[in-house]
């Protein structure tokens, strides 16, 4: 797919559709997004409701798909039997379509064969995940984190599996833009690092949070990892939120991000607006249930002040 829109796409997350009065506030980032040369959206989770899309596709805003929108199972073109996940990409065109979607984000890779289903219907994340756990993968405190496995012949080869599948994904929906998010460092996580993006030679969306845990987890520079991501030219989206989780916490204490911007935080969110705006990433989806009006406007005001 050619991605031709030239404006910033400013996306909060389905789940904000679920507050009472939110329509209210997204209307006026709306307005306040359209003023500045940008435009707002919403990106469809994978866990949304059937209520939930529906009130997607009606608010009218340009929406986009965090896949698999109310698929079954996860996504993972890296085990040695994908057909169930191409079956699974095959419905998923369908209901993009029937919704004037072109553009998802998807987690693409799994260190299991085996079929893990997808959270939020009933499941939570590590209900689901657990499924297919591997201990020898993860941290010895017995928590869901994982040990640094990136050197692991395993993990070079599931990535390759991955890279080779997403060319065949490309070719079979080239009216598609379909970007591979780096993974939550838990379980079986198959795509943790900034430089495994840039090996994908593929179209991707770097998320803060897990980049974030990423880095405590395997002892990894962020900025370095996003920096290296954002230098390919690949990243064409982003899951922007903060996380309250510091360094200094140890490994047990952790957990994902997903807070609105102005949270307290360690991380330099002004820094990685700009860095946005510097390498042209015109896709910021705010992957915060709890978005405000004040999430898009300080996207606005870093991603367009001097």
């Amino acid at each position: 797919m050619s991605d031709t829109d030239d404006k910033l796409l400013i996306d909060v997350t389905s789940g904000v559709l679920n507050i009472a009065g939110a329509e209210k506030w997204i209307a006026t980032a709306a307005e306040k997004a359209a003023a500045a040369g940008a435009e707002l959206g919403i990106q469809v989770h994978n866990s949304a409701s059937d209520e939930e899309l529906k009130k997607a596709v009606a608010s009218q805003l340009k929406l986009s798909f965090h896949a698999p929108v109310q698929g079954p199972y996860m996504l993972n073109l890296a085990a040695e039997d994908c057909s169930e996940s191409w079956n699974l990409i095959d419905e998923q065109v369908e209901l993009m379509r029937q919704c004037g979607v072109n553009r998802a984000v998807f987690h693409g890779a799994l260190m299991t064969d085996k079929p893990i289903k997808a959270f939020g219907h009933g499941m939570s994340y590590s209900q689901c995940m657990q499924e297919a756990s591997r201990p020898e993968l993860q941290r010895p405190d017995g928590s869901m984190f994982i040990i640094d496995y990136t050197g692991s012949s395993e993990y070079q080869m599931r990535l390759e599996r991955l890279k080779n599948n997403l060319q065949i994904l490309k070719k079979r929906y080239p009216d598609f833009l379909w970007c591979v998010e780096n993974d939550f460092p838990a379980y079986v996580a198959g795509v943790v690092r900034g430089r495994d993006l840039v090996m994908l030679e593929h179209e991707v969306c770097f998320d803060t949070g897990h980049m974030w845990a990423a880095g405590k987890m395997l002892d990894l520079d962020f900025y370095d990892e996003m920096l290296t991501a954002f230098r390919s030219g690949n990243v064409r989206m982003i899951h922007l939120h903060a996380s309250r989780y510091t360094l200094d916490m140890p490994h047990s204490s952790w957990g994902d991000g997903h807070l609105p911007l102005n949270s307290p935080t360690q991380m330099d969110i002004a820094y990685i607006i700009r860095a946005c705006r510097e390498y042209n990433v015109k896709h910021i989806v705010l992957e915060i249930a709890q978005a405000r009006l004040e999430d898009v406007e300080t996207v606005l005001r870093y991603y367009f002040e001097d």
